[in-house]
């Protein structure tokens, strides 16, 4: 029986300890693959977002390599392939609590521990750089996605742009993403001709201070759709007067959407 007591107190003791949240995400601890895009002025990732736990999320951060040498290496394949039509990179972090990245988490990530894999990661893809650390700069997006089916979809789309600076040369364009089904875009912009600019309208604004961080952005370029989850290059550039060829497709997943 003293055996007994004295494992009742240690377990008291010890549960002092124990943050009363350790536990609360446990649906959405796994592995959460990103795509990697950037360039020689800041590097970013995409989660792979499902519409099912744990990874119904959509999230976008900043990020640096805790190597430098790395870092480098890294940002200037990115630059050595910008112009191609295939220049696809992601992150495979080890397995992690994605509700730590949200901004209002109350045990925030500083760093994960990844593997850099050119192409996709789980459709053959090559590991280029194993066991590195990186460093969490921002949090640029970051939506918890609704699970449920058979909800109401618009064919309005919204794009937003994002860069490290207004003045950087590596600006994207990344698909907000709405009620199932969706599509996962991701596009790089080629030598624009003009300097982002940070204006958002108040409606975002609002949005941002409950599900987003602010971060290097532009306010949302809105689209109606016909017959598509996501824009054309032809309707982008359009909107943003500026060429299709200006615009390359690193990322479009919506088989993983619906």
């Amino acid at each position: 029986m003293y055996n007994l007591r004295f494992i009742a107190v240690c377990f008291i003791f010890i549960s002092q300890f124990i943050s009363p949240t350790s536990h609360a995400n446990d649906s959405h601890f796994g592995l959460h693959g990103m795509t990697l895009f950037g360039g020689d002025d800041g590097l970013f990732a995409s989660h792979l977002p499902m519409y099912h736990q744990p990874h119904n999320v959509q999230m976008v951060m900043q990020f640096h390599f805790s190597d430098a040498a790395t870092d480098k290496a890294v940002k200037q394949q990115l630059a050595q392939q910008s112009t191609q039509s295939e220049q696809l990179w992601t992150i495979v972090p080890k397995p992690f609590d994605l509700m730590r990245l949200h901004p209002n988490s109350d045990s925030p990530l500083t760093h994960l521990q990844i593997e850099v894999v050119e192409g996709h990661f789980e459709r053959g893809g090559t590991s280029r750089f194993s066991s590195q650390k990186i460093i969490i700069d921002k949090v640029i997006i970051f939506t918890e996605l609704s699970m449920q089916t058979a909800q109401e979809k618009t064919n309005i789309a919204q794009y937003i742009m994002i860069a490290a600076s207004n003045q950087s040369q590596n600006q994207f364009l990344i698909k907000l993403l709405e009620n199932r089904p969706e599509a996962d875009h991701l596009l790089r912009v080629l030598n624009p001709d003009r300097p982002m600019t940070y204006q958002v309208n108040s409606a975002l604004t609002e949005q941002l201070t409950t599900e987003k961080q602010a971060g290097p952005f532009t306010a949302p370029i809105t689209l109606e759709l016909s017959n598509s989850l996501h824009a054309s290059k032809v309707e982008l550039a359009e909107h943003l007067s500026m060429s299709p060829e200006q615009l390359i497709e690193i990322y479009l997943e919506t088989g993983e959407l619906q």
